[in-house]
């Protein structure tokens, strides 16, 4: 399929997440991304790449509402599920439809794994949660032992399958997780990318921050190259694939 007939079939499927012209400004003047605009469609895994200081977090906290306590400005559109969320607090973001996995302080790290699971205030009713955490437990088979565990004494693999656990359990439309193999063991990459490509062909919308970009290339639909707080580059993994885009764009930022 050509590239214009691929831009062609995903406009035909609304978006569950739509960013247009986004842009983020940090109180002391700083741009976190100059004029992001990207858009993730239902059951899609979705990469985004681009080195430190190219907007990643910055855009996808300004997507998730997180970014709105630190007193940061952010103009542009941002809708999920065609519901305009731009300056909506991360609860009222989440009851959209929209969890988020971010980089630090992800877990309650003295409570246990299932008390992890149940700590968040918008969940769905009782009988869809136990649905949720069979789910959970199928996609990461080593929690079921572990769900008495204080999650603080989980390794970091085991970690990060619990908060994207804990955001599951609100039943999301899309979910996006911030840096999902950032200080792992290599040995987890692979089952981590193998449960979140899971995760969309069960009709959830993911999108993976990572600076890894190996699994992510094999694994997802579409990708973002961004750098310097704009999007440099946008196509499936093909594109980049053999090629020095990647490379050019972390290369640029940093030079």
């Amino acid at each position: 399929m050509s590239e214009a007939a691929q831009r062609s079939a995903r406009t035909a499927t609304a978006p569950v997440l739509s960013l247009e012209d986004v842009s983020v400004r940090y109180k002391d003047g700083a741009l976190g991304a100059v004029s992001i605009t990207m858009s993730v469609e239902p059951g899609q895994l979705v990469a985004v790449f681009g080195p430190n200081g190219a907007g990643k977090t910055s855009t996808v906290r300004a997507a998730s509402g997180f970014i709105r306590a630190e007193g940061v400005q952010v103009n542009g559109r941002i809708t999920v599920a065609g519901e305009p969320v731009l300056g909506d607090e991360p609860h009222r973001v989440a009851a959209r439809g929209l969890s988020f996995v971010p980089e630090r302080n992800k877990l309650f790290p003295n409570l246990t794994v299932r008390e992890n699971l149940e700590s968040l205030g918008v969940q769905p009713p009782r009988a869809r949660r136990q649905e949720l955490e069979e789910r959970i437990l199928s996609l990461f088979p080593v929690l079921s032992d572990r769900r008495t565990e204080v999650a603080g004494r989980l390794s970091g693999g085991q970690q990060q399958m619990v908060a994207i656990g804990r955001a599951l359990m609100m039943d999301p439309k899309v979910l996006i997780i911030d840096e999902l193999t950032l200080g792992l063991h290599p040995s987890m990459h692979e089952p981590l990318y193998s449960s979140v490509r899971q995760i969309a062909e069960e009709g959830t919308a993911v999108v993976v921050v990572d600076e890894s970009t190996g699994f992510a290339l094999e694994r997802a639909d579409y990708c973002y190259l961004l750098t310097g707080g704009r999007v440099r580059d946008e196509g499936p993994p093909a594109r980049f694939l053999g090629s020095e885009l990647l490379a050019a764009g972390y290369v640029e930022a940093t030079t």
